[in-house]
């Protein structure tokens, strides 16, 4: 018999056993998100389904036995699990012994099964291991296994139902490591995940004996890089284990020729030295030339060049050439400019992104990639901030003739992020009259613990007596006082005592955070109601991909004379950079580096999803803000991602039509 064709319908069927994998999971995501029951209708409008499909994949995920979904006449909605194991992915629980069953684990056990034979597997044995039928294997496993190998450049061939992995083994070990350090909730489970995969491999004993080698190194390496290159050691220990080394077509590896660069170069040495010898003295055969390049390699990129905390210019021209040093410093420079943030980043943030930038450089090169567990997270959470990494990541990218991926975007963003929530300034103090009758230094020393409690949050404008505010109120936003006094200008008054006790202390910052919040909704209002317009929203747009969606909407916007075709352009350039989908129905696509004339939020609110990236999104907010309004460009993508993290909120956004039912569902919670 020929080579294993599949027929037109069977196509299909793989289509469709993806397609509905995908809606399972969706629907398990927003009802863990949910607070209350969801209805088999608004389910099914979310998920693109019908409600009888809906009723189906109640029943799998229930006969499944990893979680259960409850029902009512109210609807759906996840019980609560007893430990924090129910949250976790089934494949990720148990031992060897358990059968795969999610989508994801069954694609995982395969490719398992299939890097270690070198004679190739029959579909039938693999199917009948998984217990599932072959025809079911075909249509649902094998789709996403080929699909996965395909990101590292392999391949799986059939020939007369046999299964083969064809490729380099470098790419195999890339794409065994990418399994460990990767699942559906994006944490680290590495090595429970090679445990399942390699159910004969002692991972455990050869991981604690990884960690002593190189802890006695004496190895400068984060908590980070650390756990990735242990994941790194892993998988190589594995390969040579069932014969696998790197040869010629895998290409030279020249670790040697960049340890000689490092100040800690015999340490690295040494250390990959005696991992060398634990391999040879626990399995019985020598680590290969090559192989031991590798482990140098990934040594020599694991190990900080110097202390983060003890940079400086002088220092880091001792190790980084200087032409390197002022374009990372002048990319920063721009990414301020472009966000309208004059005070971007202080001098030691600077060096810290200036080294960041190297070691990513160095590891582009080597085509070494470090997965950020927290890169998702990161993104739709902290939108802003990864926004300016794209931006980083982009220009250096351009400007290094390197590829720059979404992990090592997330690392920049770390750097970003951590600065921002440490030297942020808060968001306008509120303005406080203190009441308070002389007596000794009770004013003095009521107004100092004022000061100590609350710092930047308040600013004291005045401290005076009962009489002399009466006669003469200030205006401010909270007045506290020591005596029940009428207050003037619409200010809050917080009546407290002579002493600030615990009490007193939290009546104060609820009072606080009230004023805050409301100050937030009334800037809210006023943001959305100024960039949103009925002439800009669009139901049902005729779109397939989010290429086509933004060139829709960029007609639209063209027509109104408020984009160009090169900022149209300049807004797929973002997106081919990353994905700006960044919750599982929203999608905002904008321009990294061109402005429009006007600032702008053009939407499209869609029925059928729109696959972008690996999200299906209902609406489209395509954001343009103008040069002098780049500082409302945080506060826009903050606001909008807030609202549409709420399941709730969604839900009552689905159920818009007109612009202004969406504008009032969407400023119902910040309004």
């Amino acid at each position: 018999m020929g080579r294993y064709t599949l027929s037109a319908d069977h196509l299909w069927e793989k289509t469709m056993s993806s397609a509905k994998q995908n809606r399972i999971n969706r629907m398990i995501n927003v009802l863990e998100n949910s607070s209350s029951w969801i209805s088999s209708s608004m389910l099914a409008s979310l998920l693109g389904a019908s409600e009888r499909s809906i009723r189906n994949y109640v029943a799998e995920v229930n006969e499944a036995g990893t979680r259960h979904i409850e029902s009512s006449k109210e609807g759906y909605r996840l019980a609560a699990t007893t430990s924090a194991a129910g949250n976790a992915p089934a494949s990720l629980l148990g031992n060897a012994d358990i059968v795969p069953a999610g989508s994801d684990s069954r694609r995982d056990f395969t490719i398992s099964r299939l890097v270690n034979a070198r004679d190739g597997l029959s579909v039938f044995d693999v199917s009948d291991e998984l217990f599932i039928s072959e025809s079911t294997f075909q249509s649902s496993v094998m789709p996403q296994a080929r699909a996965l190998v395909r990101q590292f450049d392999l391949n799986i061939e059939t020939h007369d139902y046999r299964m083969t992995l064809t490729g380099r083994e470098a790419d195999k070990r890339k794409l065994l490591g990418h399994i460990a350090t990767h699942n559906s909730y994006g944490y680290f489970t590495s090595t429970k995940t090679l445990e399942n995969m390699f159910p004969g491999f002692d991972v455990q004993g050869i991981l604690s004996s990884l960690v002593e080698i190189c802890q006695r190194s004496d190895l400068f390496i984060n908590n980070y890089a650390f756990s990735n290159l242990l994941m790194h050691l892993l998988v190589i220990i594995i390969r040579l284990t069932s014969n696998n080394e790197l040869s010629e077509v895998d290409g030279p590896i020249d670790g040697d020729g960049l340890v000689a660069q490092l100040g800690q170069r015999e340490q690295i040495v040494r250390c990959a030295q005696c991992i060398a010898a634990y391999f040879e003295k626990e399995f019985g055969c020598a680590v290969p030339r090559a192989d031991f390049q590798q482990i140098l390699l990934l040594l020599a990129l694991s190990v900080e060049r110097c202390d983060f905390g003890d940079l400086n210019r002088e220092k880091l021209a001792s190790i980084i050439d200087r032409d390197f040093m002022d374009m990372v410093l002048g990319i920063l420079d721009e990414c301020g400019e472009r966000y309208n943030l004059p005070r971007f980043i202080d001098e030691p943030m600077r060096l810290q992104l200036v080294l960041h930038m190297f070691n990513a450089y160095q590891r582009a090169v080597y085509h070494v990639s470090y997965p950020n567990p927290l890169a998702a997270q990161i993104k739709s959470e902290h939108a802003p901030v990864y926004d300016m990494a794209v931006y980083i990541a982009h220009r250096f990218s351009t400007a290094m003739n390197v590829e720059v991926g979404e992990n090592e975007i997330a690392f920049i963003a770390f750097h970003i992020g951590a600065y921002f929530e440490k030297f942020s300034a808060p968001d306008g103090a509120i303005t406080c009259t203190v009441i308070i009758e002389e007596y000794h230094d009770f004013a003095r020393r009521l107004v100092d613990d004022l000061k100590s409690e609350f710092g930047d949050d308040i600013s004291v404008v005045a401290v005076m007596s009962c009489d002399g505010y009466l006669a003469d109120p200030p205006e401010s936003d909270v007045v506290i006082a020591t005596i029940d006094v009428p207050v003037c200008g619409g200010s809050t008054k917080i009546l407290i005592g002579p002493i600030l006790t615990k009490q007193n202390v939290r009546k104060i910052r609820d009072r606080l955070c009230a004023i805050q919040e409301q100050r937030r909704r009334l800037y809210a209002q006023g943001l959305l109601g100024r960039l949103l317009q009925p002439g800009l929203f669009m139901r049902n747009v005729d779109a397939n991909d989010a290429t086509s969606c933004i060139d829709r909407m960029g007609e639209l916007l063209a027509a109104q004379g408020l984009a160009t075709p090169e900022y149209i352009a300049d807004v797929h350039l973002r997106e081919s950079v990353s994905s700006t989908a960044f919750t599982d129905s929203l999608a905002m696509p904008h321009a990294i580096s061109v402005y429009p004339e006007r600032s702008f939020i053009a939407v499209a609110h869609n029925d059928a999803s729109i696959p972008w990236g690996r999200h299906d999104v209902r609406f489209v907010l395509l954001i343009g803000i103008a040069q002098e309004d780049m500082g409302l460009f945080r506060d826009v993508l903050d606001l909008i991602i807030e609202v549409f993290s709420s399941v709730e909120t969604t839900m009552r956004l689905m159920q818009t039509d007109t612009f202004e039912e969406f504008l009032a569902a969407l400023t119902h919670d910040i309004g």
